[in-house]
């Protein structure tokens, strides 16, 4: 596995395996909103037992689709599962133009439908100077570690000292200590949208360009006819959704602009719902979108919406909204396609974060009622029935449904004392004064949990994390076939930390493999 990560759980003895093999549960139930594909038993190994990861193991394994990764240099690659068949789809990213101070990297890389591109963001932006350059011997210089400075070198002289105060150290005596910026950290020059084909064949081909905006999501139609992206001004800091065609030539056109926009794609491909909010004071607009007649439809809505982002149901048919219940409580209500209002599901207070299954019926919902704390606990609602489950008490900050809606990958907001002995999964949690969180699979017909992995995310998946019912519309973690993951964390010292692309089976049935560094990373649909 990876140098330095000592903390990592020794797995049993694999012999063992074949008589402690079981039968995982069958799937979720056929529904009257989406009819569920039969599907496979799932043998899984019990979680204390569980196979290492070796060459024999990567030459015979099935590939399953591909992964998009924003590597460590800036640029993105394509890999199989195993870290191997590497495809550059960029390479430019990070370099330093002769001359200038500007530095150019991608992120976001967003799959098609069909698997067959690419969509993903540019950015160049000019580094702001160097924080400190030192090559005279002084006594101390206190360095601050984070997002705006990053890299850090000295001689063997140079003696680290503990953090004097979170994010902070002290280099005693140092020979040269050289502290620089991230490219993030700088001023934009320009960003841009391009699309890539999967295998790398093709020249990059660029479809938006702006020197006044950044693009932090972008998404593909369902049919891959259209990307809608978000766009944001950042002198006042408003947001744009725009549209425009995949085909050559085309040119986008703005749809919405607002303090918030969030939206999500019909399964038809030929309509959107909007949520916008205009300003802090007016209430959230909710809007349907023809995008092949070009027509908005006001969906009426009483006061502030108490969610993110909106969701339509698998089958296109419905959708989730919210109404106000009085005395500071919301409803969650189902609508049909149009937001006319179906029926109540469930009340809560504060903030709903939701997610249809993609086998349909089932939605998963996680509610904070206080905006101080990180998350809240993971609940599955049965849209059919109106059963409840709480899946997790923990304060979940992000979920994502596997692809067979069998499994939900829950995310929770955690600390190093968190950690118990007997924990059966990996520990990758630096020591380091930072974000942990706690991965776990959990089966959302019976509530049974698998504690895979305890981490520090990167800066990037935090950062999706805190949007994660809008990223989960349109990137995925999980493997086609719903057995694996793929995520990235950061781990090292007061020296200095890295971060990396792991991919995992769902179960915790195989050891954890590291496919390289790289901030973010995302499955292929198929």
């Amino acid at each position: 596995m990876m140098k330095g990560m000592s903390k990592m759980k020794k797995a049993s003895n694999p012999y063992l395996l074949a008589a402690t093999a079981v039968c995982a549960a069958l799937g979720l139930s056929a529904c009257g909103f989406s009819a569920s594909a039969q599907q496979k038993p799932r043998v899984e190994l019990p979680q204390e037992f569980r196979l290492p990861q070796n060459d024999l193991v990567k030459a015979f394994e099935r590939r399953v689709g591909r992964i998009a990764v924003v590597a460590e240099d800036g640029n993105i690659l394509v890999m199989d599962q195993t870290g191997g068949n590497i495809v550059r789809i960029t390479r430019d990213g990070n370099r330093m133009a002769r001359g200038t101070n500007e530095a150019l990297f991608y992120s976001l890389p967003v799959w098609s439908p069909d698997a067959k591109q690419i969509a993903l963001v540019e950015l160049t932006a000019r580094r702001t100077p160097a924080n400190a350059l030192i090559e005279i011997n002084p006594v101390a210089v206190m360095i601050q570690r984070g997002p705006d400075s990053v890299v850090i070198e000295q001689t063997e002289e140079g003696q680290t000292m503990q953090p004097a105060e979170p994010g902070m150290h002290i280099e005693r005596r140092p020979q040269r200590v050289i502290i620089q910026r991230k490219a993030e950290g700088g001023e934009l020059v320009s960003s841009a949208v391009y699309l890539a084909s999967a295998d790398g064949k093709r020249p990059l081909r660029e479809i938006f360009l702006s020197k006044t905006h950044d693009i932090p999501y972008l998404d593909w139609s369902p049919d891959g006819s259209y990307i809608a992206f978000l766009t944001q001004n950042i002198e006042d800091e408003t947001y744009e959704v725009n549209l425009i065609a995949t085909q050559d030539g085309a040119r986008p056109r703005r749809l919405f602009t607002g303090k918030s926009v969030f939206w999500n794609w019909n399964p038809d491909g030929k309509t959107l719902i909007a949520k916008v909010s205009a300003s802090s004071s007016s209430p959230d607009r909710l809007t349907l979108v023809d995008i092949v007649s070009d027509q908005m439809t006001r969906i009426a809505n009483k006061g502030r919406l108490a969610f993110q982002s909106p969701h339509f149901s698998p089958d296109g048919g419905y959708m989730l909204i919210t109404e106000s219940a009085g005395a500071g409580r919301h409803k969650l209500v189902l609508a049909d396609r149009t937001g006319r209002p179906l029926r109540t599901l469930t009340e809560f207070e504060g903030r709903i974060s939701f997610a249809w299954s993609p086998a349909g019926a089932k939605v998963a919902y996680v509610v904070r009622a206080d905006e101080r704390e990180p998350g809240g606990p993971l609940t599955v609602l049965d849209v059919n029935t109106g059963a409840k489950k709480v899946l997790s008490n923990k304060p979940v900050v992000a979920f994502f449904w596997s692809p067979d809606g069998q499994r939900i990958a829950s995310f929770s907001s955690a600390s190093a004392t968190d950690i118990q002995p007997g924990f059966k999964g990996f520990d990758f949690t630096p020591p380091l004064d930072v974000p942990y969180m706690l991965l776990e699979t959990i089966n959302p017909e019976d509530g049974n949990a698998r504690g895979l992995f305890y981490f520090a995310p990167t800066a990037a998946f935090q950062r999706l994390a805190a949007e994660f019912d809008r990223y989960s519309r349109s990137v995925t973690i999980w493997s086609p076939d719903s057995r694996k993951l793929v995520f990235t964390l950061t781990y090292g010292n007061a020296n200095g930390t890295r971060d990396y692309v792991l991919e995992t089976e769902a179960s915790g049935s195989i050891n954890p493999r590291v496919l390289g560094n790289g901030s973010l990373a995302f499955w292929s649909p198929k």
